[in-house]
């Protein structure tokens, strides 16, 4: 009998298998969108062989500050309501971390630090990119704050670190990314969950991986793994880690009709037989779900994932609206035409039914 992940301990470190099938970056990327709703955030990372554990630790915690920043001002209450780098909003950042501080477990100096930084950032997160520089913290300080600031970011009382481990590692490179696996779990507190060939000393635990699951990870494309973290979105905004969410959303907050909007929502349809999914953008007055498909929804499994998923919600009285990538960054004003004209046409409907 497998695990769900609400039963995987959090703080050490553990490997992740399926009780009857392998699991991989495409099983795990199906089995985390959406977040399941019991147990930690869970994050991934793809590692890279490192000569030292000091050099692994410090470019997962590097990873895990752009994150940090990228996902500003979702974990910093009010911080939405800062302005720039410019007019004080540092300074009024790092009052809100301290404020925000005080009542809870995060360490403030930190907090207040990474908040002054993020506003300096002020954008898309871009794994991979340079940062504002701030103050000097232990390796310590920093994974612990970390952790905390990607718990409460999603909601969840702790977080995970799903590593995806570099097949054909060599027994010091093994030694050393479960040395570096290890201090992260106890430094932070979060679950270090590798997902790979199996390491010496460390636990496998074995998941539940449904069917559905196995047969559309067969179909996908292997994602690159590159050494950047993963985030799964955060209910109520666009993507921190999509250039097309985030160019949607700026455009969309200019539009006076687009009122109603909320990004990233998980919908259980009324069909008890089926599964809870995520909607990218979705009206729920005018029962309008607009998706934006990348290249992956071009395999065979995923259009039919994505037939399926539109049956149900045309079943529960939705309609889908449905554009690729391309279209979003090639004519977004056409999109936007699209969407509006049919909410324009719904809400109308909708006024003459009232009336």
């Amino acid at each position: 009998m497998g695990l769900a992940w609400g039963d995987l301990p959090v703080g050490r470190v553990l490997r992740l298998a399926g009780v009857d099938s392998p699991i991989d970056a495409n099983v795990m990327e199906l089995l985390l969108d959406p977040l399941p709703e019991s147990g930690p955030a869970v994050i991934t990372y793809a590692a890279a062989e490192a000569d030292s554990v000091s050099e692994l630790v410090e470019s997962v915690l590097r990873e895990l500050e752009i994150l940090a920043i990228g996902l500003f001002p979702a974990w910093l209450p009010e911080g939405e309501k800062l302005s720039g780098p410019g007019g004080g909003g540092v300074a009024a950042a790092r009052i809100l971390a301290m404020r925000l501080a005080s009542g809870t477990r995060h360490f403030g100096p930190f907090l207040a630090d990474l908040a002054a930084r993020a506003i300096q950032h002020r954008g898309s997160l871009v794994p991979g990119q340079r940062v504002p520089n701030g103050r000097s913290f232990s390796a310590e300080s920093r994974a612990a704050g970390l952790a905390r600031v990607i718990a409460s970011t999603f909601g969840r009382e702790s977080a995970a670190l799903v590593v995806y481990v570099p097949e054909k590692l060599t027994s010091h490179g093994e030694t050393l990314l479960v040395a570096g696996c290890e201090w992260l779990a106890h430094r932070s507190g979060m679950g270090i969950w590798l997902v790979g060939p199996e390491l010496p000393r460390v636990e496998t635990l074995y998941l539940e991986v449904p069917a559905a699951v196995r047969r559309l990870a067969e179909e996908m494309t292997p994602p690159p793994l590159t050494t950047t973290v993963g985030v799964p979105p955060i209910a109520g905004m666009p993507h921190a880690g999509s250039v097309v969410e985030q160019a949607m959303e700026s455009a969309l907050a200019k539009c006076a009709w687009a009122h109603g909007r909320t990004w990233n929502q998980t919908y259980q349809s009324t069909d008890p037989l089926f599964v809870m999914i995520r909607t990218d953008l979705m009206w729920v007055p005018e029962k309008c779900v607009v998706e934006l498909d990348g290249p992956e929804h071009e395999t065979f499994a995923q259009m039919q994932r994505d037939q399926i998923r539109d049956r149900h919600l045309e079943r529960d009285g939705f309609t889908v609206l449905r554009f690729t990538n391309q279209q979003v960054m090639g004519d977004l004003q056409a999109v936007l035409r699209h969407i509006e004209e049919f909410l324009r046409r719904r809400r109308l409907g909708m006024s003459e039914g009232a009336g």
